[in-house]
């Protein structure tokens, strides 16, 4: 573990450059406010089975992240080469199934690179440059391509697999070592935990109740399964991976506001959403990761409870400004929780699995249980978030507050004589 975290440094580069494939196949739904859609078709197994396959070969083989970060980088080529061929733009599924192939590449990646170093700042940066990819990426404008040039997802996804060939480089030439391997308790709960996003759709498509009963039924059955696969990790895992879940559901609907509000234009909220994700790694380095996202949670429940005022109407009115500063504390909210649960789960060698697989299963399980308090097929306008900031800004409160009280255990256990002794 020291020699892995004396060549972080070196890390670093190989790592963010496998790490831009993210922004080739990124994840449109991550900050989703909709539960996911009950409906099954012959080619959902193979789509949805893909990814979870990456993630069972991923958590059994983080001994040898180089190769995870190659493979995944390699794999992400597939649906760039394809969106620029159109191979199989006329068969029936067959561009699903290849962009699931991408999918499984991401999940490589984001394994590979949190199993390189086991530290919370990387943690922080793999999250975020989730995040940065969907809030760039997720929008409909960007694959105009007066904006997106043809082949830049081409370009950054061959730099991808360089950032992977100088990870396999390096574990070669002895310049990094091979990171310590996961323990088979953590590897046994990522097997599992790679079949979770399976359980939503398969439990609310059995479940004979209208859509919206379904989806809350089928996201606390998800919810229940994951905590429980947490709690097999250790107790000191359960909690803290779960509210970094809850956060990035949280910031979902806030997120999609300031976009709304910065006129969906990159230039405006782009650089706030990366001096974001500085805070959160920022944080993560000094050892503050609970203390920043309860500041930056806090204050977005603030600026969500007084967004509508400040503008004056949120439906009709274009704020640059507010919609940065939105985007800035999502961002840093997002990757600050999650390197706060980075070091809860990194002594139990489990770091991929809970910052991985579990992370996302908690946010999707969070998401479909709250469309019991949504009706966005009601809302006329084009932003239905807006008709209930009162509940997100609420949702970030008591984020706000968990995270107040995991930062207070934390300083208070650190100046225990225990530790103090350590």
């Amino acid at each position: 573990m020291q020699n892995t975290r004396r060549h972080a440094g070196w890390l670093w580069g190989p790592v963010a450059l496998a790490l831009i494939a993210l922004f080739v196949v990124s994840d449109y739904d991550l900050l989703s406010t909709r539960s996911t859609y009950f409906g099954l078709s012959k080619y959902s197994f193979a789509s949805l089975g893909l990814p979870a396959l990456a993630v069972v070969a991923g958590v059994w083989l983080t001994r040898h992240w180089q190769w995870l970060l190659t493979v995944g980088a390699v794999a992400v080529l597939a649906p760039v080469i394809e969106a620029q061929a159109h191979f199989v733009i006329y068969r029936p599924g067959a561009t699903g199934i290849i962009t699931s192939i991408g999918v499984a590449g991401t999940v490589l990646i984001v394994i590979g690179a949190l199993a390189a170093a086991q530290d919370a700042a990387l943690a922080a940066l793999v999250v975020g440059a989730q995040v940065l990819a969907t809030l760039f990426r997720g929008l409909d404008w960007l694959d105009n391509q007066a904006f997106h040039p043809a082949g830049l997802d081409l370009a950054l996804a061959l730099l991808a697999v360089v950032g992977g060939v100088l990870a396999v480089y390096g574990v070669r030439t002895g310049r990094t070592p091979q990171s310590e391997p996961m323990s088979r308790r953590a590897a046994v709960v990522g097997t599992a935990a790679a079949f979770l996003p399976i359980v939503l759709i398969a439990v609310g498509n059995l479940i004979t109740l209208p859509p919206l009963p379904a989806a809350v039924i089928a996201g606390t059955v998800l919810v229940l399964c994951t905590a429980g696969l947490t709690l097999v990790l250790g107790r000191g895992a359960l909690l803290k991976t779960a509210m970094a879940g809850f956060v990035l559901f949280a910031v979902s609907a806030p997120a999609n506001i300031g976009i709304y509000f910065a006129g969906s234009q990159l230039t405006t909220y782009g650089s706030a959403a990366v001096i974001g994700l500085g805070i959160g790694i920022l944080g993560a380095h000094l050892g503050r990761s609970a203390v920043v996202a309860a500041v930056a949670c806090t204050v977005l429940a603030v600026v969500m409870w007084t967004s509508v005022e400040v503008t004056g109407r949120y439906d009709d009115t274009v704020q640059g400004g507010l919609g940065s500063l939105i985007i800035a504390l999502a961002v840093a909210a997002v990757t600050s929780s999650a390197a706060t649960a980075a070091n809860a789960v990194t002594k139990l060698h489990a770091l991929p699995v809970a910052i991985g697989p579990l992370l996302l299963a908690f946010a999707l399980g969070f998401r479909a249980v709250v469309q019991l308090f949504l009706a966005y097929d009601k809302v006329p306008h084009e932003l239905p978030e807006g008709d209930y900031i009162s509940l997100w800004a609420t949702l970030l409160g008591v984020a706000a507050v968990a995270l107040t009280a995991i930062a207070l255990l934390d300083f208070n256990r650190g100046r225990s004589p225990a530790a103090t002794s350590r």
